[in-house]
């Protein structure tokens, strides 16, 4: 999703070591660990959805997203061809996952298509002016009864050795876009392009945030 020239290979080898700063910081946890305490909190699946996954990387967390919905169907989409290589090799014996190289601000689908949409560690990686765009398109594909699950870097209210440190990790390694959205009112942010929080909780002692939202029928995504 960024603007500036990337090497898709460089990034997708280094995108697990990277991520496994956060199960560190939360106390140790495997990524399967995590992945189960944060999923079952959030996902209540019912049957037969349609789950979209966006910027997807390495694909496990689509692959975690299937093992929930397991009657449905999960679309894992990504800018990076390496990572979608990547994703279709972990998941290759899980049948209810597709994926495809995409672009989030622009996707191939149909209007509210979807069911459900997982923002995993996504939205702070988008350009700044392109956010907007992005959950606009998410609230194109998504039914009016479906949910948007946000999970995502913000600065933690608290500074703790640990905490300062993996934030000048993530400046070193990461652009102004993702500091700004670190920074923001997230919950704000998001209501304004047309979506009601439903049940937000913090995790990696404040370093990170979930949130689930619906879509607000009420309002109108804006690209102001």
């Amino acid at each position: 999703m960024r603007s500036r020239n990337i090497n898709y290979d460089i990034v997708a080898h280094l995108y697990s070591f990277i991520t496994g700063f956060l199960y560190i910081l939360g106390g140790g946890l495997t990524e399967k660990a995590f992945r189960r305490i944060f999923f079952t909190e959030f996902i209540k699946a019912k049957g037969n959805e349609e789950v979209l996954d966006i910027c997807c990387a390495n694909g496990k967390g689509t692959q975690f997203l299937a093992s929930y919905f397991k009657q449905g169907r999960i679309t894992g989409v990504d800018l990076n061809p390496a990572m979608i290589s990547f994703a279709i090799k972990n998941t290759k014996k899980t049948s209810n996952v597709n994926f495809r190289v995409g672009d989030c601000t622009k996707m191939d689908f149909p209007d509210k298509y979807f069911d459900f949409v997982n923002s995993f560690l996504a939205l702070h990686e988008i350009p700044t002016q392109l956010v907007k765009v992005v959950l606009k398109e998410i609230k194109r594909v998504l039914k009016d009864t479906g949910r948007l699950l946000v999970f995502d870097f913000k600065v933690p209210e608290k500074s703790t050795f640990d905490l300062n440190f993996m934030y000048y990790v993530l400046r070193l390694i990461e652009d102004e876009s993702a500091a700004r959205f670190m920074m923001i009112d997230q919950i704000k942010y998001i209501e304004n392009q047309g979506f009601k929080l439903v049940h937000s909780k913090e995790y990696h002692n404040g370093f990170t945030r979930a949130y689930l939202f619906k879509v607000d029928k009420s309002v109108s995504s804006s690209l102001v």
